[in-house]
């Protein structure tokens, strides 16, 4: 079929402008949220922005199948759809689209996730300059373990629990732009943080804890540099949380802090960087947070886990909200800053990529470590 729209009137005939020649839909600032709860306060009749055009876009997760633009589409919310899987393939949909043209946005990723008590509390806003995935490690029962692991978890063909992976899919480690994460923190603490009565309540049961190791369990949100773990397992439990916040140190030669649990981040990024490769998108335009709705880990150890497992514990609404008021600053000082600051870029001073280096350049946590490719 012809790419022309023609029609006939008498012997005149008419032809209309190509599909190539309607102007590409060209956001500053992409924001994706998960699932409809986190897309919530963006879209709701409070918001700061007005998403009045619904623009629909076959292929994208089950029941999200339309993009929300402002009127200006400076700003467009894609709701990416939970899962890894499906995270992959909607922000694959999008990137590889004829409708827009993203070669110079700016990505926000929002979510909220478990929070490290050690580290952070109940609707503290975490940003990442690590995404790592944690799901592709060999598991054993941690009822057969020898007491000197940590958890059931291995890095895949390592000799021991400590020791980074003998073979990696490519997907495990993404380093992200510093320069943009400290720009957008600055901007994002402007922000008065949300809380409830029942987060405080939650928090206060980690008061007390030996040598007070979850003192930060305890205090109110903050907004924090802190990075996250990407799985599609959901893991609860002190000795697990510990076993993971060692892969992260593991895989990044020490450099990952581990606070937030995530899901769909790791398949995000994946998709992100093979839409770079394609100069579909920037990849040192992604900025990445996450929102602790719950803790990782129960207030003491001698807690039997309980089912229906609830992740709500006081944190999910302040958490909620959390991912707003600091997006929504996010993405005030980008519109204000674009022709002086944001519309060139921030070039990155350290490494970002995937563990292989695939966009050029030789990852900074690897420190002599040679990834095999599985």
């Amino acid at each position: 079929m012809a790419s022309l729209f023609e029609w006939v009137i008498g012997n005149r005939r008419y032809r209309g402008p190509s599909e190539n020649d309607i102007p590409k839909v060209s956001p500053k600032i992409f924001v994706f949220a998960m699932d409809q709860k986190e897309a919530a306060n963006w879209l709701s009749s409070d918001s700061a922005l007005k998403f009045t055009r619904k623009i629909p876009l076959s292929g994208l997760s089950r029941g999200y199948g339309d993009i929300y633009c402002t009127a200006d589409s400076a700003v467009c919310l894609l709701i990416v759809g939970t899962g890894l899987i499906n995270a992959a393939l909607t922000v694959s949909r999008l990137t590889s689209s004829d409708e827009f043209d993203l070669s110079e946005t700016y990505f926000l990723l929002t979510g909220i996730g478990g929070v490290n008590p050690r580290i952070a509390t109940l609707g503290a806003v975490a940003f990442a300059k690590f995404a790592i995935q944690v799901d592709t490690q060999l598991e054993f029962d941690g009822r057969e373990v020898p007491s000197t692991w940590i958890s059931g978890y291995v890095p895949m063909g390592a000799d021991s629990p400590d020791s980074f992976p003998g073979y990696l899919h490519g997907s495990e480690i993404y380093e992200l732009n510093d320069k943009l994460r400290q720009v957008a923190i600055s901007l994002a603490r402007a922000a008065t943080l949300d809380d409830s009565q029942a987060a405080a309540e939650e928090r206060a049961q980690y008061s007390g804890a030996p040598n007070d190791m979850y003192h930060a369990a305890t205090l109110k949100p903050s907004v924090l540099e802190g990075d996250v773990l990407s799985s599609n397992v959901f893991w609860h439990g002190y000795r697990i949380s510990e076993g993971m916040a060692n892969v992260a140190k593991v895989y990044t030669s020490g450099k990952a802090e581990y606070v937030m649990t995530a899901q769909e981040d790791s398949a995000i990024l994946t998709a992100l960087l093979r839409a770079a490769l394609q100069k579909q998108v920037d990849f040192s335009r992604i900025i990445l947070i996450r929102s602790g709705s719950n803790f990782d880990r129960a207030p003491s150890q001698d807690q039997s886990p309980k089912l229906p497992y609830k992740l709500n514990g006081g944190g999910l609404q302040p958490a909620l909200r959390n991912l707003y008021l600091t997006g929504i600053k996010i993405v005030d000082g980008i519109l204000k800053g674009w022709s002086t600051k944001f519309k060139e870029g921030l070039e990155a001073d350290n490494y970002i990529g995937d563990v292989f280096g695939t966009l050029g350049g030789t990852p900074d946590f690897l420190k002599g470590k040679s990834p095999t490719s599985a």
